[in-house]
């Protein structure tokens, strides 16, 4: 299965007033498939950050996904998630 790279990003959210920004590495058969895993996978970490977990998909936005070769997949790096403060 070929792997991807996402680049996901959310906008500020009046409870927290944060945005974020975040790249995820995935292995799905499709772009499609792996831009849904990304987003799935950060509205989980968005809910353990206090985000309702019923709004938290909505909140992500994956805006760019890169097929990549195996070999380019990075190891673990953090922070995964970066939480940007308003300008």
């Amino acid at each position: 299965m070929p792997w991807f790279r996402c680049e996901a990003r959310g906008e500020p959210q009046p409870a927290t007033g944060a945005a974020f920004a975040a790249t995820r590495f995935v292995e799905a058969d499709a772009e499609a498939t792996a831009a849904t895993r990304v987003r799935r996978s950060i509205a989980r970490e968005l809910v353990r950050w206090g985000i309702c977990p019923l709004t938290a998909e909505s909140l992500v936005s994956v805006e760019a996904v890169r097929r990549i070769d195996e070999d380019e997949v990075p190891g673990i790096v953090a922070p995964d998630l970066v939480w940007m403060a308003p300008a």
